[in-house]
């Protein structure tokens, strides 16, 4: 199909033009410029790459504010562990369909996540239809995991690379819940299969383990998605920039549970590589990648207006955080997958039009018009075209009544 008659964003780097997008089996088939007859009108909206989230817990959207005002410690262990620890595969599905009804909401075509019942967040996406790099947490006591990196190896070998949209990595929760052996075996089996991992570093200023232990313990041969990273060692910034290595900046959680704000500019600066993520529900509210864009420009900003452009922040939110989960998306370009964002320009915030890709970063509020995820349409003018809303409303009430009663 055809879609457009509307402003067209490429890519970060570009500028808005008049034209249209041509799509084939998930795949975009060429850009053009200018007016064509095209199949979906969408005069008066922007076409943009869609967005990565590259760090959330996707079924904790079912425990959104039920810790608020706590330190890092009390939200884990007096809040948030005793509820998580009741969730039922049953309730993990139906909390990762509502994670994604509200990131498709945002723009957001995919999410990294890392989790437990992880087979069911997978069947949620495989029905949903986003795109996804989905990992088991893993920690252990002593060598003992209770059989969680099994599951992770199970998850791989049934979900990886199923219909384009699902892959699976490994998610070590931390270097303080795993042991340096653990951690050890879960780097060479990722190394082995060529899959990523995802880690929580860095994230509180307690954390006082050896970056460069972790590294030749074999982070270094793997791809790593590092959620938070406040508190990473900035001498080893330009040891970073030439592995593998891709930091997930979570503004909201961080200053949410107290734990600080990331040199992200000085790691930009050094060419260190730099996605964005929300991180879950329970310690960030809210699913809006479009405001932990804005909020990550202005924390930058605050010793100098230079840093973090706008440009510097749509990269982040789109190609980065794509490349970063392993999709050739968060451009518009021929032959790049279909995962695209519209917005209605008639919004009072988008205006005036001459500086579109200024409000996108600093005045949009993240509800956009429609998303598409390899050519599908996910969300479209406040509907959900992939599930029956009804059915997930009910289930959740249930759930809701479960939990909470």
């Amino acid at each position: 199909m055809i879609v457009g008659n509307c402003l067209i964003l490429k890519d970060y780097s570009s500028e808005p033009f008049l034209g249209a997008v041509e799509i084939e089996g998930g795949i975009i088939k060429r850009v053009i410029q200018g007016r064509v007859e095209a199949e979906l009108d969408l005069s008066g909206k922007i076409i943009v790459p869609a967005l990565f989230n590259t760090h959330t817990h996707a079924p904790m959207t079912l425990l959104r504010g039920i810790a608020e005002d706590l330190s890092f410690e009390d939200w884990l262990f007096s809040r948030v562990l005793s509820i998580e620890n009741r969730l039922t595969e049953k309730m993990v599905y139906y909390g990762t369909l509502l994670a994604q009804m509200e990131m498709a909401r945002h723009g957001i075509a995919g999410f990294v996540d890392m989790y437990f019942h992880e087979e069911w967040v997978a069947r949620a996406v495989r029905d949903f239809g986003m795109r996804a790099l989905l990992t088991r947490g893993l920690v252990d006591d002593q060598g003992d995991d209770g059989g969680r990196l099994d599951e992770n190896l199970k998850l791989y070998h049934k979900w990886n690379e199923l219909d384009g949209r699902i892959l699976v990595g490994f998610g070590p929760h931390s270097p303080y819940l795993c042991s340096k052996e653990y951690l050890r075996k879960i780097f060479d089996v990722a190394e082995f299969l060529d899959a990523p991992i995802t880690i929580h570093l860095y994230e509180t200023s307690k954390e006082n383990y050896s970056l460069t232990e972790l590294l030749k313990l074999g982070m270094e041969k793997v791809k790593t998605i590092a959620a938070h990273c406040v508190h990473l060692p900035k001498e080893s910034f330009d040891k970073l920039k030439d592995l593998p290595f891709f930091v997930s900046h979570n503004p909201t959680s961080n200053l949410k549970l107290g734990n600080g704000i990331a040199p992200i500019w000085e790691m930009i600066e050094h060419d260190v590589k730099v996605t964005l993520g929300t991180d879950g529900s329970a310690s960030n509210n809210s699913l809006n990648l479009f405001f932990e864009m804005r909020l990550a420009s202005l924390l930058q900003k605050m010793k100098d207006p230079r840093r973090m452009n706008v440009d510097t922040c749509l990269r982040m939110g789109t190609i980065e955080g794509a490349k970063a989960m392993g999709f050739k998306s968060g451009r518009l370009e021929e032959k790049w997958n279909a995962d695209l964002t519209v917005i209605d320009l008639k919004l009072p915030e988008m205006f005036p039009s001459k500086y579109l890709k200024n409000h996108l970063v600093h005045a949009f509020s993240g509800n956009v018009f429609a998303t598409m995820v390899a050519g599908r349409w996910v969300y479209y003018d406040g509907k959900y075209p992939t599930i029956d809303v009804k059915e997930v409303e009910r289930e959740l009430k249930k759930i809701e009544k479960e939990l909470y009663s």
